[in-house]
């Protein structure tokens, strides 16, 4: 027990915060960060996980979002470019306005390496019994060909992008990456 409050102490000495609540209680809590636009990461029971994923990634959602099953030569790319198995099962495919190179799955990973560390991504794969969930995450889309934010109904100007909204990758599904939930009214309650 006394390595557990050391562990919560350290946690929350470096700025993090640590909720102990029942599943009802943080399912109401990940629902309203969703649902409010907040950003925020938890770390929850794979139970927890299962039921948020089941009211969040609803079939009108998945086709909304145009997210589709990784497909086995996307999973093989990142295996041998970046390492990583079993890291991502789902995601959306968007094109780049400026160059037209499609970011994915790898693109995703390759990114969440380049702005964490190969390190973190390991640790987080490697939980045995939490499962990290991203609520709508702050991080932008940035196409790794050209260097330009991932955006819809943006301007070219040169070789430069201007304007237009950014578009949210979704992505996850593993058993400890959940994913992310961004924006949006939940379809049926947990």
């Amino acid at each position: 027990m006394e390595r557990k409050f050391a562990t919560v102490d350290e946690a929350v000495s470096g700025g993090d915060c640590v909720i102990a609540a029942s599943d009802d209680a943080m399912l109401n809590l990940i629902k309203g960060a969703v649902e409010a636009g907040i950003s925020a990461t938890f770390y929850v029971s794979r139970g927890i996980a299962e039921a948020v994923m089941s009211w969040y990634w609803t079939p009108e959602r998945i086709k909304e979002l145009g997210v589709e099953v990784v497909s086995p030569d996307e999973l093989s790319k990142i295996e041998k470019e970046l390492g990583f198995t079993d890291v991502i099962h789902f995601a959306n495919r968007t094109p780049c306005e400026n160059c037209g190179h499609v970011y994915g799955a790898f693109e995703f990973v390759d990114q969440g390496i380049r702005a964490h560390g190969r390190e973190a991504v390991a640790s987080v794969l490697a939980m045995k019994t939490a499962v990290l969930i991203r609520v709508n995450p702050s991080e932008v889309s940035i196409c790794p060909n050209c260097g330009q934010r991932i955006t819809r109904g943006a301007l070219k100007l040169g070789e430069r992008i201007v304007g237009g909204t950014e578009v949210p990758h979704h992505y996850g599904g593993t058993s400890a990456y959940a994913g992310c939930c961004t924006g949006g009214q939940a379809r049926s309650q947990p």
